[in-house]
This record gives C-alpha cells, structure tokens and sequence, in this order.
C-alpha cells in the first residue's frame, strides 16, 4: 500500500545543503542526486519495511534505508504516512545525530 510520505524541514535542509556541496563540483550529478533522493522517498512510501532498524538508536521506530552507499535515509512509518526525518552521510556520525 502506497503511504503519504512527509519529509521534515531539516530533512529539506539536508538535502538542499548535499546538493549545494557537489554543484559547486558537478551540477547534472547534484540534480541527479535530488531526484535519486525523491526516487528512493517513492520506494520507501511502496515498501516501507524496507529500511533497517539500528540497535543503536534508542526509538525503534526509526528506520536507516541506505542510498548508493553513501547516504543514510533516516525515517519512520505509522499507518499511512512515511516520514523522513534526516538525509545524512555516512561521513556524519548518524547515531550521535539520531541520539
């Protein structure tokens, strides 16, 4: 069943701030990135359990879907909404983040 998917403000924010960072390099692969991220938002509104739940991160309703290798889909799902709550790097301490 296809779920509403909600992305937070700071997940907004953390994807506009990754794409700023590789434009300054590449701008077809930032706008690429964009709509990879949008894809995988799609994915996970189709097939929420896709993500895994991290034992170190205390709420367990809270799902890591990993994108490309390099990108850390932070989320949770209830009823009939996905929400996504960061888009991260696995540069980024995650667990600090998400603690």
């Amino acid at each position: 069943m296809i779920k509403q998917v909600i992305i937070t403000d700071i997940a907004k924010e953390d994807i506009k701030k990754l794409a700023k960072y590789i434009s300054s390099d590449n701008k077809n692969a930032a706008v690429k990135l964009v709509d990879d991220f949008y894809k995988t938002f799609e994915l996970l509104s189709n097939f929420p359990e896709t993500g895994v739940i991290k034992d170190d991160i205390p709420n367990k309703t809270i799902r890591i879907y990993t994108m490309r290798k390099n990108f850390a889909i932070v989320y949770r799902f209830l009823n009939d909404k996905v929400e996504i709550l960061r888009v991260l790097t696995r540069y980024q301490n995650i667990f600090a983040i998400l603690n």
